[in-house]
């Protein structure tokens, strides 16, 4: 991965979190499961995955393509100082499938799905994204 795709990378994370919030916001304004907290959690997890990959590419060189994306949180355990990036990253992944394949999700859940990808995309600016 080239310092390029490392930049496209990190942009694309900053839109889905752009996204993300805008979302939140709606879904805040009613209660219960909605379509707008999953919309707002899936692109959080999207953002998150995103900006772990411009990390990665940045420090290492790298970024992980593997199918499994729990491999990314791996690969960001060895930027040094990314252990509680990675944390973040790996509880998104987990989350992933429920979020983007299963039924509306709950404004809490969207809110911690996007205050963990806003620490990954904040973390871009301290390695030069």
């Amino acid at each position: 991965m080239n310092a390029i795709d490392s930049k496209q990378r990190a942009a694309t994370a900053r839109e889905h979190l752009a996204v993300a919030r805008e979302r939140l916001e709606v879904a805040d304004i009613a209660p219960g499961p909605s379509e707008m907290a999953q919309v707002a959690a899936s692109n959080a997890i999207l953002s998150g995955i995103a900006a772990a990959d411009a990390i990665c590419g940045t420090v290492l060189g790298e970024c992980s393509s593997d199918p499994d994306h729990r491999a990314a949180s791996q690969m960001l355990r060895r930027v040094q100082g990314a252990d509680g990036l990675a944390a973040k990253l790996q509880q998104l992944v987990a989350d992933k499938t429920a979020i983007q394949y299963g039924g509306y999700c709950t404004n809490s859940v969207a809110r911690a799905s996007v205050a963990r990808a806003e620490a990954l995309v904040n973390a871009l600016q301290q390695h030069g994204l």
